[in-house]
């Protein structure tokens, strides 16, 4: 429809491998959303009339209605295009006002930061289950062993609780820096048409408020042009799921036969086709690989926005997909993950054979034994690992749930103060839950446009 008058119709083979009508089934709602808010927006600064308004937005409801499918669609360039023939088929010449005061490149901004939006609630809610299923199994698990490792080795004893509460403090973390990210995304760039502006005398605050955006992106060719709101969000939920899945790591190690120190439920776990005995820790493994999927989507981000000049070209169109599935990685395996946690159990006697194997508290006791008889540190250090290279280690050996006891500074893994810690925590995710609640009502409100 766009390129008939200058460039002649075009060939179906080429507009279809241009065309990003498969992607646009994300921001389908989002574009028909926000062309009713354009069309409020001409009605109010007196350009269309009432009846002609009403009538491009009944039939814009219809369009919702009637589904979006891309596969029958491949000869329209995208879905812009695709919604406004649509309305002019139904309307006649009508349904082209809708093209006044603004661009695909502004309208779709619009919708992407719409979608994103939406993608960046139901992240914090999972986030938010996530801690809550943390914190809870941290205080149930205050004082269940674990041997911690260092460089793959067995370093201190410490407890399930105690790692559990370091994947929920990288997770608050994370939840502060994303609800920064949303602030950020949460901006209205309609009305700043192709690159610098549009003559119609559009409100672009008012329709700012009617898309329940918090703010206004306010230089045109930024609006436009940029897609540094994706870009931000994308590296952090990336960074936090490559620290997850180190944490994933630490559970396939403690799932080993050879360790076998936590014990899953059985829906997360596998079989061989050929050995009737194998436990593989399916679920863990997907979770992980799809981790490396997202370093991969989140490079090619990267890798397309690098050349990409200040101002909107179809580059910025490519690299929307890899947004999407960044999000879906993070919200399905987070939710996997956390149903994974809830249904773990440690197996004591495991941990407590192996801690009678490895002299996991010689630390703790040159620090008793330096303090005690006023030696330096590196005296007692030097006298502990003489005692264990000659194999007498029995009498280096403290018992684990007297050195965690023994424990009081700040963020260490004695039970009490774990259990606390998680309390504490408990109440700090309510204050991120109501956040989440006030943002979801004004989705919600934004959602009523698609009504009669």
């Amino acid at each position: 429809m766009y390129r008939r008058e200058l460039l002649g119709p075009g060939s179906v083979d080429k507009i279809s491998y241009t065309s990003s009508v498969m992607d646009d089934a994300e921001i389908f709602r989002y574009v028909i959303i926000t062309l009713m808010v354009h069309v409020n927006e001409l009605e109010r600064v007196g350009v269309l009339r009432s009846d002609e308004a009403g009538r491009i937005r009944n039939a814009l409801r219809d369009i919702w209605r009637g589904g979006y499918e891309p596969t029958r669609l491949t000869s329209y360039e995208d879905v812009h295009e695709y919604v406004e023939a649509e309305l002019i088929r139904r309307l006649g010449s009508i349904g082209g006002w809708v093209g006044l005061g603004r661009s695909r490149n502004d309208h779709v901004a619009t919708a992407i930061r719409l979608r994103l939006r939406d993608y960046l609630l139901d992240l914090v809610k999972t986030l938010i289950e996530l801690r809550r299923t943390l914190l809870n199994k941290a205080i149930e698990t205050a004082d269940q062993l674990i041997i911690g490792s260092t460089h793959k080795q067995p370093a201190q004893v410490t407890t399930l609780g105690h790692y559990l509460l370091a994947l929920d403090e990288l997770t608050a973390d994370f939840l502060s820096t994303l609800i920064h990210a949303y602030e950020v995304v949460d901006k209205s760039p309609l009305g700043t048409g192709p690159l610098a502006g549009v003559i119609t005398p559009i409100d672009r605050v008012r329709e700012t408020g009617e898309l329940g955006f918090n703010g206004v992106v306010n230089n045109s060719i930024y609006a436009t042009g940029s897609r540094y709101f994706a870009l931000q969000t994308m590296s952090l939920v990336v960074s936090y799921l490559v620290e997850v899945g180190r944490f994933i790591n630490n559970l396939e190690a403690w799932l080993m036969p050879q360790l076998n120190y936590v014990m899953a439920d059985p829906s997360h776990l596998a079989t061989s086709s050929i050995m009737p005995h194998k436990h593989n820790p399916a679920t863990l493994e997907v979770f992980r690989a799809r981790i490396g999927e997202a370093v991969g989507h989140l490079v090619a981000f990267y890798s397309i926005e690098r050349p990409v000049e200040v101002g909107y070209q179809l580059d910025l169109q490519e690299s929307t997909r890899h947004v999407w599935a960044i999000m879906r990685i993070a919200i399905e395996g987070l939710s996997i993950l956390r149903d994974f946690i809830e249904g773990i159990r440690v197996n004591n006697d495991r941990v407590n054979e192996d801690i009678s194997k490895y002299p996991i508290t010689t630390a703790e006791y040159a620090e008793k034994v330096s303090i005690s008889s006023h030696k330096p540190f590196r005296d007692v250090y030097n006298e502990v690992a003489r005692s264990i290279r000659s194999g007498d280690i029995r009498s280096i050996m403290l018992s684990p749930l007297d050195v965690l006891s023994g424990k009081g500074n700040i963020g260490s893994p004695n039970p009490a103060q774990v259990r606390n810690e998680a309390m504490r925590r408990l109440s700090d995710v309510e204050t991120i839950s109501n956040w989440l609640l006030n943002n979801e009502l004004k989705v919600k409100n934004v959602l009523r446009v698609l009504e009669d």
